[in-house]
């Protein structure tokens, strides 16, 4: 118990933090981002998931004739929900930038830097949640029981039962699941910003890849046969499907990183050759 708990609580931190990995590496092409895109990214995020929630209430209310508690077995109201989200997001993007366009300041890392906030804000109250539940196992382990919330007591039971192999490998996803989720913002920011600048149908291209992001691990969970496809969640997810979605995610940052530097390597490579003629 007492290891599983430090593991959980260890987990939960580099959960939080493992976004600045890909950040830093993605920061390299361009050092001088202005950090208030990151906090404008924050507030995007915020606006839109609220946005993009209050949706699919309305989308379930109409699927279940005004009955809030009729659970929805069709996987299309969350999916097509995510969408919503991830267009709200972008248009929040574009308003954005057009005024940092107008300053005069280097809309691509504006992008880059909203894509920062979005990554870093998304799923943080995961980790937080794996702190508590780690606590409260750790110290159940040294035989002191504290009263916590509804989720966080549900957690914390889930751990408690949840084989060690099993644990690690829902852990391991869960944390390369938060440095995937980062890379793809940041791509999506940047591509929002370079549908700016005469490419537009980036725009969409930029939906599209965030959308694929979502939609390819629920249906390869569902696939596995979980109950509650899109999510790693600890005690529930089998470890097949854990380790399943710790490789997409791996391979999902790899590809989406590599794509990244890429373009913005050619983009630097590009605005030297203008500069020296």
């Amino acid at each position: 118990m007492v290891f599983k708990g430090l593991l959980v609580v260890i987990s939960g931190f580099l959960f939080i933090f493992a976004s600045g990995v890909p950040m830093r590496l993605i920061a390299r092409f361009r050092p001088d981002y202005k950090r208030e895109g990151i906090y404008w990214g924050v507030l995007i995020w915020i606006i839109a998931f609220f946005l993009g929630t209050f949706l699919q209430n309305i989308v379930h209310q109409i699927i279940s004739g005004g009955v809030n508690n009729e659970p929805i077995t069709s996987p299309w109201p969350f999916l097509l929900g995510a969408v919503l989200t991830t267009l709200f997001v972008q248009i929040g993007m574009l308003i954005f930038l057009k005024n940092y366009r107008k300053k005069g300041e280097d809309v691509a890392s504006g992008g880059l830097a909203l894509g920062f906030g979005i990554g870093l804000i998304a799923q943080v109250f995961t980790g937080m949640i794996l702190i508590t539940a780690g606590a409260g196992v750790l110290l159940q382990g040294f035989g002191v029981t504290l009263p916590f919330g509804n989720i966080q007591a549900a957690t914390l039971e889930l751990v408690s039962k949840e084989a060690l192999f099993g644990l690690i490998a829902a852990l391991l996803s869960l944390i390369l699941f938060r440095v995937a989720l980062l890379t793809f913002s940041a791509a999506q920011g940047y591509l929002v910003a370079v549908s700016m600048l005469g490419k537009k149908w980036y725009f969409w291209f930029a939906l599209l890849g965030y959308s694929a992001f979502t939609w390819i691990i629920f249906f390869l969970q569902m696939l596995l046969g979980e109950e509650n496809p899109g999510q790693v969640s600890l005690g529930l997810t089998s470890p097949l499907t854990s380790m399943a979605s710790a490789v997409y995610y791996l391979a999902a940052f790899i590809l989406g990183y590599r794509w990244l530097s890429k373009e913005l390597h050619s983009a630097d490579k590009k605005a030297a050759k203008a500069r020296s003629k």
